[in-house]
């Protein structure tokens, strides 16, 4: 079977109670990328997570997650010199006081590339694929995927506070899109990256540029639509109990599992990301 290589930004992330709350801090591994590696390691798909964390307490942990979920970890770097990324933030979900702890190294991301081979899936996405320090360091992973045919699958988000406007970002935004051969995006994504516009309207003025297929996630209204040049299809989802951060990121996990085993049909990838999205393994 072919393998999914994940690309990205590994945390610890806490979640402080509410005041009048009895309940302890709760804590997650990771994003939304990190939970669809998690999901598709726990689906018996082949995968490798390709990112950085410090040889602490927490990225201890943070590997111990991963592997947990059957992800080979071989391809993390293990950095000396800073410590590992925890975000604290409260239960309300009120992002604007939350807390980010980090302490990178100014080298770039140094970790053993895996091999890549044809049919395989590439997923990267965070602010650690645009960000400047990393930003060659991937794009010269995503090039040789490219050249050994593999499927590269973009995912367009990043913490906004990591990023004082987003204009500064937008050049290597570009170049993950063209490095693309499939974007899933959220109707979130498509917000903070093209402001005041709808799905198809950035897809059509700014996506197909670089990438002509564009899986959109809207959690709002539970449908996806895929766009695919100058087609799209729209398909609206199973009701689900899951929250955003579950359903999209077992929406990915979905999407990226039919890519591994060699689904490219439109509708069959939106219906193994709306399976597996509506999932109770998605919500563990």
């Amino acid at each position: 079977m072919n393998k999914a290589i994940f690309i990205g930004e590994l945390s610890l992330n806490v979640t402080l109670p509410s005041s009048d709350s009895s309940s302890m801090a709760a804590t997650r591994v990771g994003d939304r990328l990190v939970k669809a590696a998690m999901l598709d390691g726990e689906m018996g798909v082949d995968t490798i997570f390709v990112g950085e964390t410090a040889a602490d307490a927490v990225g201890d942990h943070i590997i111990s997650a991963l592997e947990k979920s059957g992800i080979g970890t071989g391809s993390v770097d293990r950095f000396t010199e800073g410590a590992s990324p925890v975000r604290i933030s409260a239960a309300t979900g009120d992002d604007s006081r939350a807390v980010i702890h980090s302490a990178y190294p100014s080298e770039p991301v140094n970790p053993i590339w895996p091999r890549v081979n044809e049919g395989d899936v590439a997923v990267y996405g965070s602010y650690m694929v645009i960000d400047k320090r990393n930003h060659s360091a991937i794009t010269e992973l995503l090039d040789h995927a490219r050249a050994r045919k593999a499927e590269t699958v973009y995912l367009p988000y990043f913490d906004v506070r990591q990023v004082s406007r987003t204009t500064r970002v937008m050049p290597e935004v570009w170049d993950c899109l063209e490095a693309a051969s499939l974007v899933i995006a959220t109707t979130g994504d498509i917000a903070v990256l093209f402001p005041g516009e709808d799905a198809e309207t950035a897809f059509r003025g700014h996506i197909l540029f670089y990438c002509r297929r564009c899986l959109v996630l809207d959690y709002a209204s539970l449908t996806m639509r895929f766009f695919d040049g100058d087609e799209s299809w729209t398909l609206r989802c199973h009701p689900t109990d899951n929250d955003e951060f579950h359903w999209t990121a077992g929406a990915i996990a979905g999407a990226v599992r039919a890519l591994t085993e060699k689904v490219n049909d439109p509708d069959d990838i939106m219906a193994k990301a709306n399976e597996t999205a509506h999932s109770i393994l998605s919500d563990q």
